[in-house]
């Protein structure tokens, strides 16, 4: 029997998986030398973004992940059910497939085709056609086993700019990047894990036949050990160790299955070679599925915009700012900056630092120019200020046909404004008068007249409607003062007008002040009533006094329960009537002015 099990064995390999992306395991040092000769390995595509179509294989392969992801985790979650050994890595990806799949969506809303498109991608190697930032972060992945910090991260990626520097969108492409090798990697044990677990299943069914026929008699033991030799699944290690398990944990002494282990050790692998490089498999994609759902989790949490200003190149040339200012803007307002210093880099085929170094110059050449003025001065006023046009013949600009047009209808708002309502009013007003050929010219001057009302409201809101779509609201730049408040010299008052009818209005106001003195409390920040006594036929009142008296007691105790009865953090204004002669009414001196 032995021998014809031998020769009826042939290979029984099974074809390899891809295995994890992992390499040899790297301290700082090491890492830091990987990421300047992976800087200095790689070659760009000269290929324009604008001329590539389709989402890329990256996109591609990430479509593949989701619907691979979907089909693993319902396997899995019914092979669990039928109590079948799915392993720790399985557990871990039905456990966490939430937060899989929360990346994955967080991919598609921070990876947009078109944003995709604008990164440089490899022109060589096996990652070609591939963002380059893609490969650094697989290479990262790869040599710290998929367990990424911060640190780790910063360190890898300022390495890597000492060779080649990265745009602006690619530092903000990098949290992406690693979601993208992390979903890679899972996807990879998933499939592992897929493999195991229906080959576990096939291992303790062929033991279950065995065990069936060795109790039914002799000869069925025989014909289901031939349909074994004739008919097995390929010998795997985790086939070989699961079957040889279930075999030994149903009897002792069974003499015609222990001539199979011995066929098996000798042509194929012995069952401790084979429990040997299973379990290491096992650890392998355990490790591997753990650490990176814990990447992912950690990622989710990491100060990625700390990361890219600490990063930038841009960013540092810009602190330099001669009026001291960017590095107490706000995030957004410096992470606008920088948008406008990539978008002119693109547009003009300058590096971006190149850029951003111009518009110092700007602001240098200003402040030597006109020290009283400090406006010239900020690099702001060269991105996003009337000191734009300059920066443009500085770098070379060239702006596009489309911004040509806006920036025309913007000089000539007014106009454009007024001229298109009153174009539409005269066309809808046209339309009118075609559906009434018969009518008399009085006739159709009367519904002219008639429907000119409700035809400029139609026109009016038309195009209001139509602005807020065409022209993007200009944000207006802001310091951060949440960390170390107002400094001395934007001592501020927030200063609150108001109409006082009576004593309870006045307290509403009072209680409305001391609100907005909770939410905003700073030393430096001051705040005050505008008040005005309501419209009147006579200078005076009777009510006044009583309303004014309670205004004032309210601000003294305002001041006594925050300020230690110092006044100097809530204020009263408050102006007499005065004749108003156009309206003939006694109010509030320039009321109406504000």
């Amino acid at each position: 029997m032995l021998a014809r099990l031998r020769s009826l064995r042939g290979d029984g390999g099974a074809p390899p998986l891809v295995g994890p992306i992992r390499g040899e395991l790297f301290g700082a040092e090491r890492l830091a030398e990987h990421a300047r000769a992976i800087a200095r390995g790689q070659r760009l595509v000269d290929t324009p973004a604008r001329l590539t179509l389709g989402p890329g294989p990256l996109l591609s392969r990430l479509a593949e992940s989701r619907g691979i992801l979907d089909d693993a985790r319902h396997q899995l979650a019914l092979a669990s059910d039928r109590d079948v050994d799915i392993s720790p890595a399985g557990e871990w990806l039905l456990d966490n497939w939430y937060v899989i799949l929360e990346h994955i969506r967080e991919i598609g809303a921070s990876m947009p085709r078109g944003f995709y498109r604008e990164l440089p991608k490899l022109a060589s190697g096996p990652l070609a056609g591939y963002p380059r930032v893609y490969e650094l972060a697989i290479e990262l992945i790869a040599h710290t086993e998929g367990h990424l910090e911060l640190a780790t991260i910063d360190l890898f990626t300022r390495e890597f700019q000492r060779v080649s520097l990265l745009t602006v969108g690619e530092l903000w492409a990098i949290p992406t990047m690693f979601r993208l090798g992390l979903v890679e990697n899972i996807r990879r044990m998933a499939l592992r894990v897929m493999s195991r677990t229906r080959e576990v299943e096939l291992a303790d069914a062929w033991a279950r036949r065995l065990r069936e026929a060795s109790e039914r008699a002799p000869q069925a033991l025989a014909d289901e050990l031939a349909a074994f030799v004739e008919t097995h699944p390929p010998l795997t290690p985790a086939f070989v160790t699961r079957f040889l398990q279930q075999i030994r944990s149903y009897q002792t002494d069974f003499t015609p299955l222990l001539w199979l282990e011995q066929w098996l050790a000798e042509d194929g692998m012995s069952h401790e070679a084979a429990a040997a490089s299973s379990n290491q498999r096992l650890a392998i994609t355990q490790i591997t599925v753990a650490n990176s759902i814990t990447s992912l989790r950690a990622i989710a949490r990491l100060d990625w915009q700390g990361f890219v200003e600490s990063q930038s190149v841009v960013e540092q040339v810009l602190r330099e700012d001669p009026a001291g200012v960017h590095a107490l803007m706000t995030f957004e307002t410096r992470d606008r900056y920088r948008h406008v210093v990539e978008r002119i880099a693109k547009r003009t085929r300058l590096a971006e630092a190149d850029v951003a170094r111009a518009a110092l110059a700007l602001a240098r050449e200003a402040a030597e120019r006109t020290p009283d003025d400090p406006r010239p001065a900020h690099v702001g006023y060269y991105l996003i200020g009337d000191g734009f046009p300059e920066l443009e013949r500085s770098t070379g600009y060239a702006p596009s046909v489309g911004e040509r047009l806006y920036r025309g209808l913007l000089s000539k708002a007014m106009p454009v404004y007024f001229g298109t309502i009153l174009l539409l009013m005269m066309g809808a007003l046209a339309l009118l008068v075609s559906l009434l050929p018969s009518a008399t010219a009085g006739a159709i001057l009367g519904v002219v007249l008639v429907a000119l009302i409700p035809v400029s409201e139609m026109a009016v809101g038309a195009v209001n409607q139509l602005v807020t779509w065409a022209v993007p609201p200009r944000i207006v730049p802001k310091l951060d003062m949440r960390e170390h408040g107002v400094p001395p010299e934007f001592r501020t008052a927030v200063v609150v007008p108001t109409l006082l009818p009576s004593v309870e209005a006045a307290r509403e106001a009072l209680e409305h002040l001391e609100i907005q003195y909770l939410a905003n409390r700073d030393p430096r920040l001051h705040f005050a009533l505008l008040s005005d006594f309501t419209d009147a036929a006579s200078e005076t009142l009777p009510t006044d006094e009583a309303i004014l008296a309670a205004a004032v007691e309210g601000i003294r105790e305002l001041n006594t329960k925050y300020a230690g009865g110092a006044d100097d953090v809530f204020y009263l204004f408050h102006r007499p009537r005065k004749w108003n002669p156009g309206q003939r009414v006694w109010m509030g001196w320039e009321r109406k002015r504000g």
